[in-house]
């Protein structure tokens, strides 16, 4: 965990609370704000975790800290005073701060014993770059497309842009998929395999440029695809896609991470 993040969780864990931070308050007191007491060891503690994460201990570090106790505890007494905590959903909204906090430190904590190493990205890459060699990843489509709820909706958007009407501009308006919609029905380049049955197959044999002739069903909807562009598929370089590729690992160890707590977690519904 950074210092950063500690700091962040530490803000959840204070507001949420509407109290001074909970750490030893003992020993000399610093300042004294409208009555609210800093320690020495609130100080104390704070640089304990910066040098942990990497920070000199250093005469400007401890005055920065102070400075950040300061704020908080003005902050803190501010929320008192106004109820703040008791208006719209705020209580709710840090109550998820502060779970969201611990989550921080979970995930933390889980990665100290399942860490992303350069190998595992390494590998990673050898392992999209042979994919890529593969004849379906040859080639990436630009495919834009507009769902709608029903087959007649479909038909009639199909025949609307026979008649002239823009593909674009029919996408903002009616697409159910909000996403594409706002960009005109732009879905961006994608391999076949990443498009949900049947578009995965037509839009191979779609020619550049054109839409689909009849409504397409899948699990999602009624859909009218275009097919934009073609190009060939080139794997960037190792140096180009690795922080790509860490990120995606990174979400993949959560999803693991999660999906291990869910198999042993018993699961009632109701009472």
């Amino acid at each position: 965990m950074t210092f950063k993040t500690f700091l962040r969780t530490l803000v959840a864990i204070t507001i949420s609370s509407a109290a001074t931070l909970v750490f030893a308050q003992s020993g000399p007191v610093l300042m004294t704000i409208n009555g609210g007491k800093i320690y020495t060891s609130q100080v104390n503690e704070m640089v304990s975790m910066a040098v942990a994460n990497g920070a000199k201990d250093t005469p400007e570090l401890r005055q920065s800290l102070l400075n950040d106790l300061v704020i908080r505890e003005v902050i803190t007494q501010d929320i008192k005073k106004t109820g703040l905590l008791n208006k719209d959903n705020n209580a709710l909204k840090l109550k998820l701060a502060q779970q969201n906090a611990m989550l921080d430190l979970w995930y933390g904590e889980y990665f100290k014993t399942h860490p992303v190493t350069e190998a595992d990205i390494k590998a990673e890459f050898e392992r999209q770059l042979a994919a890529s060699k593969e004849p379906q990843n040859s080639k990436q489509y630009e495919v834009a497309q507009i769902m709608v709820g029903t087959e007649s909706e479909a038909q009639d958007i199909i025949n609307q842009i026979k008649g002239g009407a823009k593909f674009e501009t029919l996408a903002k308006e009616k697409s159910l998929d909000k996403i594409s919609g706002a960009q005109g029905g732009v879905v961006g380049w994608v391999f076949p395999s990443q498009l949900a049955p049947p578009i995965n197959d037509i839009i191979v044999n779609l020619n550049k440029g054109n839409i689909t002739q009849t409504p397409v069903k899948t699990n999602n909807g009624w859909h009218v695809i275009k097919l934009d562009d073609v190009r060939p598929f080139v794997m960037p370089s190792f140096d180009q896609v690795k922080n790509n590729i860490a990120q995606e690992l990174v979400q993949q160890r959560r999803q693991q991470a999660i999906n291990a707590l869910l198999k042993d977690a018993k699961v009632v519904k109701g009472n």
